[in-house]
């Protein structure tokens, strides 16, 4: 059979010879075409959960979740974190107002702090005990209030201060209270010193712990970060767009700069959610690959050079990468349409895999041409001796490829098709382009070239033996490392983590009200609902259920009777109206309060914050510039607190026919469905956390849906995948070896080396802590199919040379190293990818290629000898 496939092979190349410049013309005229097509048909799908299959049951469950609630996919949701309260809410409201009516971008704005509904109704969704002691410290604060209701004044606040027994007796605010404020005034006295803007938080210094029981993880029991604020937006999504939701985050993002700016800086806005993390992957990935591919082209030219000493060959051979490159791309938009963000990798992969062919196919020419023969005679001889290794290296490395098609891991499945068509469509262009090219123009005779690379050879030949004895002593201790590879099935650990969409998914986590890895169900109503909570609250694992009805305070009577106790004092206080003139407001009266306030301070109880106002208001009196500064900002945000007090002392009885639509149809589909968070207990970015919480879930609830199912399962999915595209990959080369050869040393001669590699591989990613992922699983099939091609030369090399003859000392080691190099170029420019998953898979390809180098050149040559039983330095 391998003489059959030498005569056709033969026979190829010839015609293709023969065709001479009307095939190249051809070529580059179908390309052209091929080409023109992919750019018009060719897109990219950044959406993870769709590399999975989709016939898979937490699949299935996911899209029913995602189809009854569109949000759960759609949402941009912004996190808002402010230096303080105050400044988180003002810029909350002011980015939901503006959003609000951009109606072209968004067709809903939900900001749970800025709704009028959490902002009257916030205190009832907090425990009966902390809003009565909220509430008694109003209260006993309302004489302060009002004092400043009359006179929003530096003198009025330092007078009141001043009086702190007064005080005292009247707010009962104690010394940490009052600690609490006197650091809020030396912090605003010395930024005004500094020349910069820091408003007066009240809304801080009168809540105590940042929070005002008005946010939406409050009104569920649970405590977000002081000064965090959420507001979700669901945009307008333009399908005709690479990515639908660019417009409405280009608008976000405006507007988000822009008061950034205004608030110099002291408000950071992170805006994530699926389209902002898709649109964010798809940047970093395009980037990446782009980059990747033009320093892998640069690399790979400069090889090639090193391996020809010929420009001519130089440019054949990347004038045939480059119309595999475009076949390839024309291939997949017929056939897949949609590249995902493990396949469009496939560019650099080809820009090393898609070089072998015509390596060694010129590297052998060049051989002939030196010894002298005619270059019809050299290309002729040249297919004969490599037209059997080559034909059979083809399939073979597509099998590493196609091996993924089989399983249900979809995405890189598709990768496989297109990458291993690819394979194949590099051997017919090198096959059929490299002879016309030659034909058309006969390349100049090559200079005498690879002594040194023989002479290297022939230095690694006499020292394999132990070199062989360390690699297997080495993979013998990576075999131990074996049960301690792992898969990591999480879609962020991908991405950038400085990417500020991957950033604001990370704080997310900080509450528990907010994490994104949780578990969803779909209830049939409210009573389904309730018995879901209801068994999910026995669940150790469960810290805590979210469904409509969470948003339903209990004890709403009784929490009502003690605002209503407080209302009307608090209402008095507010309503306090101040004089046209107001004598506190001259500077005469300033100094003398600040003068005031300072005695107080030195005449009382020492504490560190009273140490710092004291020097802050020391150094302010002497600054009247600074002074009038810290005027501007001392009430800024005054008008806040009242306006938010006044509306929380109107607070009545809800039900759920009460609660805002924004928030009621994130819970209740339109079909009735009632959708079920259930919340874990720990920080599930612990996969054992997540684990424990995963399997506690789908034990109770089959049905779960939800990212921390979703991230769990695909897990599962991976590495089964690897698993069974390793067996068909290994299953299949060892059928084709065999059917081909027909002997069983020479199959274990290929293949010793590569299962040597692939051993050092995964005890490699051990070490390095690098684990298995969406974009790098292919690595062991495709060592598979790539390193026995190695093999396959050698050994088919050495089976047409004369008893005696040494392989090392002809092109094919040259050609094999050069092939391996330019591949590891090529791979290794993907580790430059900003995108983690690609950057993984070119890490793990580069140290596969390198250990697949080192065992087919060093490790198999030591076999080799000891199966002719030869020594070392023999002609």
């Amino acid at each position: 059979m391998l003489r059959a496939i030498e005569y056709a092979f033969i026979k190829w190349t010839s015609i293709a010879r023969m065709g001479g410049a009307f095939l190249v013309l051809l070529i580059v005229a179908v390309t052209g075409a091929v080409g023109w097509y992919a750019a018009n048909h060719l897109s990219v799908n950044t959406d993870t959960s769709e590399m999975l299959d989709p016939s898979l049951d937490f699949q299935v469950q996911a899209r029913k979740l995602r189809d009854a609630f569109p949000s759960i996919k759609e949402d941009v949701v912004v996190v808002i974190d402010g230096a303080t309260v105050d400044e988180a809410e003002a810029f909350t409201d002011a980015l939901a107002e503006r959003l609000s009516t951009r109606d072209d971008a968004f067709r809903e704005v939900f900001a749970p702090s800025a709704s009028a509904f959490f902002r009257r109704n916030g205190l009832l969704f907090l425990p009966l005990d902390d809003l009565s002691d909220r509430m008694e410290r109003l209260s006993q604060a309302s004489s302060l209030i009002e004092t400043l209701a009359t006179s929003q004044t530096s003198a009025a606040l330092f007078d009141a201060l001043a009086d702190n027994d007064s005080l005292a007796e009247q707010a009962d605010l104690g010394a940490e209270a009052l600690d609490r404020i006197y650091d809020e005034l030396a912090i605003v006295a010395e930024a005004s010193i500094s020349g910069e803007t820091r408003p007066f938080a009240w809304l801080g210094a009168f809540a105590g712990d940042g929070g005002n029981g008005d946010d939406e993880s409050e009104a569920t029991g649970d405590s977000p970060p002081p000064g965090r604020r959420l507001i979700y937006a669901t945009p307008n999504l333009d399908f005709t767009r690479l990515q639908p939701a660019k417009p409405a985050l280009t608008a976000l993002k405006a507007d988000i700069a822009e008061l950034t700016d205004r608030f110099d800086g002291r408000v950071e806005a992170l805006v994530t959610g699926d389209p902002a993390l898709r649109a964010e992957e798809l940047s970093a990935v395009s980037s990446g690959i782009g980059a990747s591919f033009a320093l892998s082209l640069i690399l790979v030219a400069v090889l090639l050079y090193f391996a020809f000493r010929s420009t001519y060959l130089v440019v054949a051979t990347l004038l045939s990468l480059l119309v595999t490159l475009v076949l390839t791309a024309g291939f997949a938009a017929a056939t897949v349409g949609e590249l995902n963000l493990v396949s469009v990798a496939f560019t650099v992969l080809l820009v090393g895999l898609g070089l072998d062919f015509a390596i060694h196919l010129l590297a052998h020419v060049q051989e002939r041409r030196t010894g002298g023969q005619s270059l019809k005679s050299a290309l002729r001889g040249a297919a004969h001796d490599v037209g059997a290794g080559l034909t059979l290296a083809a399939p073979t490395t597509a099998l590493g490829f196609f091996a993924f098609t089989p399983t249900r891991f979809d995405g890189i499945a598709q990768l496989g098709i297109i990458a291993g068509a690819g394979v194949l469509i590099a051997f017919a262009v090198a096959a059929t382009l490299l002879p016309a090219l030659m034909g058309a123009a006969a390349p100049p005779a090559p200079r005498r070239q690879g002594r040194i690379i023989q002479g290297v050879f022939r230095l690694l030949e006499r020292g394999s033996i132990p070199i062989s004895i360390i690699a297997i002593g080495a993979g013998i201790y990576a075999a131990t490392l074996l049960p301690q590879a792992r898969f990591d099935a999480d879609p962020m650990s991908l991405r950038d983590p400085a990417s500020p969409s991957v950033r604001g998914f990370e704080k997310l986590f900080d509450d528990a009200a907010t994490t994104p890895y949780r578990a969803s169900l779909l209830a049939a109503g409210e009573n389904d609902a309730s018995a879901i909570a209801a068994r999910a609250e026995t669940i150790p694992e469960i810290g805590s259920v979210r469904s409509l009805a969470s948003f339903v305070p209990a004890n709403q009577l009784d929490k009502l009777d003690v605002i209503d106790f407080t209302a009307g004092g608090l209402a008095f206080a507010l309503q306090a109206k101040s004089s046209e003139e107001d004598p506190n407001a001259s500077p005469a009266a300033r100094d003398a309060a600040a003068a005031r306030l300072m005695d107080q301070l030195e005449d009382s109880a020492p504490s560190d914050a009273k140490g710092r106002l004291l020097s802050a208001l020391d150094a302010l009196r002497g600054d009247r510039e600074s002074f009038d500064r810290f005027d501007a900002q001392l009430f800024a945000y005054w008008p806040q607190l009242t306006e938010r007090l006044f509306a929380q002392l109107e607070a009545s009885e809800i039900t759920a026919t009460d609660l805002p639509q924004s928030l009621t149809e994130r819970y209740v589909a339109s079909d009735g469905q009632w959708r079920v968070d259930l919340l874990p207990s720990k920080d599930v970015r612990d996969h054992a956390a997540l684990e424990r919480f995963v399997d506690a879930v789908e034990s109770a609830f089959p049905d779960a849906a939800g990212g921390a199912v979703q991230a769990e399962a695909a897990g599962e999915v991976i590495a089964k995948a690897m698993i069974e595209a390793t067996g068909i990959a290994l299953i299949a080369v060892t059928l084709i070896l065999w059917t081909l050869m027909r002997r069983f040393d020479n199959v274990l001669l290929v293949l010793f080396p590569i299962a040597l590699a692939a051993i050092l591989t995964i005890g490699t990613s051990v070490l390095l802590d690098l684990p298995f992922n969406y974009a790098n699983v292919i690595v062991l099939p495709l060592l598979l199919g790539i390193g026995v091609d190695s093999g396959i030369h050698l050994v088919l090399r050495e089976r047409h040379m004369s008893h005696g003859a040494d392989v090392f000392q002809t092109s094919t080691p040259s050609a094999v190293f050069f092939s391996a190099t330019t591949t590891v170029a090529s791979f290794g420019s993907l580790m430059l990818s900003a995108h983690r998953g690609t950057a993984s898979m070119g890490q793990l390809l580069s140290i596969a290629i390198a250990f697949t180098l080192v065992c087919t050149l060093i490790v198999l040559p030591a076999a080799m000898r000891l199966r002719r039983g030869r020594k070392p330095g023999r002609a």
